[in-house]
């Protein structure tokens, strides 16, 4: 018997399946995306990272890349800087590129990434990342070319999605450049202000504060240049 020939209640409880698959597998940052909050901690104990990430030590970073030494993803970032920009080459890839920095929030801050896009497909995301606690866990904020936004959870390698790649194409008060992109992500304890090229776009919960280890991510046969990464502690009053 086809789905469609089911009784419309065998169809409604056959959805939840389809999601929870659909959730699952290898990771992907195209569609449409719905989903609960974020912030649960990991049950599994059998996650191993892809590498090892370099320790976060500082509270405090603003990196402009015009030294060929600035190192503010580690040592072994495997990516090059020149002309004043870190290039990430990651067009060649079918993996998504994730760069973790030496640098965490310990309190409330702002992480902000300005981007060149090189290459790119419509669907590809650039993004921020928040609260990471390895390689394969950690928040994900981010844009692509299109003019749609996506907040997504990776847990052990395992995307899960927080909110859908919504178009902020008539909401945005700001002109949208697809060629160049500035992500903010403003955090005070469960909450994200998410903003691209200075247009809040949502807010975001979840469920345990987003301090933490920051980077960034560039999709998949995707290239660009980081022109900027700045962690910054907010003051308290």
């Amino acid at each position: 018997m086809r789905l469609f020939d089911k009784p419309p209640a065998v169809i409604l409880a056959s959805l939840p399946l389809v999601v929870l698959l659909a959730s699952c597998g290898s990771p992907q940052t195209a569609g449409f995306f719905a989903g609960p909050l974020v912030g649960r901690e990991s049950s599994s104990s059998d996650s191993s990272p892809a590498a090892t990430p370099p320790t976060a030590e500082d509270t405090l970073l603003n990196c402009t890349f015009d030294n060929i030494l600035d190192a503010p993803f580690g040592p072994g970032c495997r990516f090059e800087i020149y002309h004043g920009g870190l290039h990430i080459d990651n067009s060649a890839s079918h993996d998504a590129a994730v760069l973790l920095s030496t640098a965490s929030l310990l309190r409330d801050g702002l992480v902000e990434a300005v981007f060149e896009v090189d290459r790119s497909r419509p669907h590809s995301v650039l993004g921020l990342i928040l609260r990471a606690e390895d390689y394969d866990t950690f928040l994900m904020a981010g844009v692509n070319s299109r003019g749609q936004y996506t907040v997504q959870r990776c847990l052990g390698g395992l995307w899960t999605p927080v909110m859908g790649l919504d178009p902020f194409e008539s909401s945005r008060l700001l002109p949208f450049d697809p060629e160049r992109v500035v992500l903010t992500a403003e955090i005070h304890g469960n909450y994200v202000d998410f903003s691209v090229n200075g247009q809040l776009l949502q807010v975001v919960r979840t469920t345990v504060p987003v301090m933490g280890q920051t980077g960034v991510f560039v999709d998949a046969w995707t290239s660009a240049v980081l022109d900027r990464f700045t962690v910054v502690p907010l003051s308290r009053p």
